[in-house]
């Protein structure tokens, strides 16, 4: 396990055929000055969620490119992240996800994942 994925602490509860679910308890040190969770916190579980939906299929990757879009803010609670493989070729995969917060979309993104093994 990665420095990061310790320090992050998201839980993996599904991960196979090229989805995967993660579960992220907010904590104090995730958030900004307004109480609310940061941006780059759902961006970090976007792309842990759907880099976990590509590595399901077997193979190892990196982002190449994230977009996100945020749809409300978030102040406690846990964050359900889902991701999904969208397309699979050689060296490049492309996969779409959301984080979910009691049941509502708070954010979604699309990505780019480079093959490194």
């Amino acid at each position: 396990m990665s420095p990061f994925a310790r320090w992050f602490q998201a839980e993996v509860g599904r991960r196979e055929g090229g989805e995967a679910e993660l579960l992220l308890a907010v904590r104090e040190e995730f958030l900004q000055g307004q109480g609310l969770v940061h941006g780059g916190i759902l961006a970090a579980l976007l792309d842990s969620a759907l880099g976990q939906a590509v590595e399901s299929l077997g193979v190892r990757v990196v982002t190449a490119e994230l977009s996100v879009n945020y749809l409300r803010p978030v102040r406690e609670g846990v964050l359900l992240a889902r991701g999904r493989v969208i397309h699979a070729g050689r060296r490049l995969f492309h996969a779409v996800g959301e984080v979910f917060s009691e049941g509502e979309r708070v954010a979604f993104a699309k990505g780019t994942f480079y093959r490194v093994g």
